[in-house]
């Protein structure tokens, strides 16, 4: 009886705690989004939040092009010295490859 108990709390440890973590981080971004914000989405769409409704919104992937998706399909904010460290980076890797 007392090995039941152990394994499972090191299951809870293991496996139910981390993931309540992620899920609580993934509520806190989805709560905190806002128009503006530089975002991308489970399928990998990067985009620019132009507005949000109480389950969906609306992200500009080209300028004049807006999509509509569920608010949960986002999973993640691109911070703003995020988008500048990888665009010197993606400059510096043109550069070598020409020239």
């Amino acid at each position: 009886m007392l090995f039941l108990a152990a394994l499972v709390a090191v299951l809870w440890f293991v496996l139910i705690r981390p993931q309540r973590a992620r899920q609580a981080a993934h509520r806190s971004l989805i709560a905190d989004l806002a128009p503006g914000d530089e975002v991308v989405t489970a399928g990998g769409v990067l985009g620019r939040v132009s507005s949000i409704a109480d389950d969906h919104l609306k992200l500009e992937i080209a300028p004049g092009t807006e999509i509509r998706l569920a608010r949960d399909a986002v999973t993640g904010v691109i911070r703003k010295d995020q988008e500048s460290a990888s665009d010197a980076q993606e400059s510096a890797s043109e550069a070598e490859n020409h020239g």
